[in-house]
């Protein structure tokens, strides 16, 4: 039994054919049934039922599997580690997330990290949630970080980060004087309202209370926070992402009546078949959970 045997058969189950399979390692369809039919010798009878429609694991294959996938993700690790330790490396990180969470306590305990290990290779990539899934499936991102609720039979639940959504404004608004804030007032007053799209909780709640009053502009977070910035409007905001307005005095919080309880949603992601993550992942996920001790469920 060989890598490129339990290559041909990895790539087989991820690519639902032989052929798809064949195209994806840049052999030949004759080559890597070959390859199959050698490791089914091995392993002492067939791993696929063949002739059907739809290509489907014997028995013996649905047990094999996870054996297969463990031994790849093995020697894929001693490979990293052996390449990385020439090189004068200590490991690679590599994960994903959306845009709008690339800020606040992710950037803070990506700091952490690099400080703490220097040396180490880091790659952070970003994409909606089905992009971060898919990102996942082709094992390009060792772990990922999306917009909450999520759910996926494919993925593994890490842990989950909840973030209050505070109204925020520029300490000049006029709102930012009053001690609380109505909803009312908040929906006539806020010249304009920034609507964003934080969850679908939240969406609900803006478009329900303030859609119908007064001025409403729908923007990205980052947009949002540079016109606070410039003494335009209020928006929803977590603390996180607005930490250096609030740092600064330059934006303030608003102390609603009745507090809507609004809150941002993320949720640290893996696939069902990684397994063990790296040395360097678990570190900035022991990082990352310092940063926002206080927010987790787990």
């Amino acid at each position: 039994m060989d890598l490129n045997q339990l290559q041909a058969f990895d790539q087989i189950l991820l690519q639902g054919s032989f052929s798809k399979a064949a195209r994806r390692l840049n052999i030949s369809q004759p080559s890597i049934s070959l390859r199959i039919q050698a490791l089914e010798q091995e392993v002492g009878g067939a791993l696929f039922i063949r002739g059907g429609q739809r290509l489907q694991l014997t028995e013996l294959g649905k047990n094999f599997a996870p054996h297969a996938r463990q031994a790849l993700q093995a020697m894929s690790a001693g490979l990293e580690s052996a390449q990385h330790t020439l090189q004068g490396k200590r490991g690679q990180l590599m994960l994903g997330l959306s845009p709008t969470q690339a800020t606040g306590f992710f950037a803070t305990a990506l700091a952490r990290l690099h400080r703490e290990q220097p040396k180490l290779d880091i790659a952070v990539h970003t994409g909606h949630n089905q992009q971060i899934v898919e990102m996942l499936h082709e094992g390009f991102i060792q772990f990922g970080l999306v917009t909450g609720p999520f759910f996926s039979p494919e993925m593994q639940t890490i842990f989950q980060i909840h973030e209050p959504l505070i109204a925020m404004a520029h300490a000049t608004h006029p709102l930012a004087r009053q001690q609380q804030v109505s909803i009312a007032e908040l929906a006539a007053q806020s010249d304009p309202f920034l609507v964003i799209d934080w969850s679908l909780a939240s969406r609900y709640w803006q478009a329900h209370n303030l859609a119908t009053q007064g001025a409403v502009i729908e923007v990205p977070p980052q947009t949002a926070y540079d016109l606070l910035l410039n003494e335009i409007g209020v928006a929803f905001m977590t603390r996180s992402f607005a930490r250096y307005g609030l740092k600064m005095g330059t934006l303030v919080e608003l102390t609603l009546q009745p507090d809507p309880d609004l809150h941002r949603e993320s949720v640290v992601i893996q696939h069902q078949r990684t397994g063990t993550l790296s040395m360097a992942a678990n570190e900035f996920l022991r990082i990352l959970r310092e940063e926002t001790r206080g927010k987790l469920r787990i």
